[in-house]
């Protein structure tokens, strides 16, 4: 399974300000994606919903979402969709949050605010 270091995202020109206090706890871990429930995992969890309430996107709020029903079945039942944990769809927030740069919309520039 995907693991993070916590000093690739205390280094991330994505971070947003009003994110990085939750960074230092994880500053110098490993995080296994794969580890749901682990204080390490909650913290990348809870920073990467914060970077999607400050980007607001519908895309960052659907798997926020996705992550959060995967979280609740296999905490619950023990399950979700066949598997035991929910690297999948947090590796999939930790892409669209922290890596990949929101998308320009069409007929804007850059330089627009």
């Amino acid at each position: 399974m995907v693991e993070i270091k916590g000093s690739a995202i205390s280094s991330n020109p994505a971070l947003e300000p009003k994110c990085t206090p939750l960074v230092k706890p994880i500053k110098r871990k490993r995080i296994s994606l794969s580890n749901i429930g682990t204080p390490p995992n909650n913290i990348l969890v809870d920073l990467l919903r914060c970077q999607c309430r400050v980007k607001k996107t519908e895309r960052c709020s659907s798997l926020v979402k996705s992550y959060s029903v995967c979280h609740g079945n296999v905490m619950g039942t023990g399950q979700y969709q066949g598997r035991s944990n929910c690297g999948d769809e947090l590796e999939a927030l930790y892409m669209y949050a922290l890596v990949v740069p929101p998308a320009i919309p069409t007929g804007a520039s850059a330089d627009e605010n």
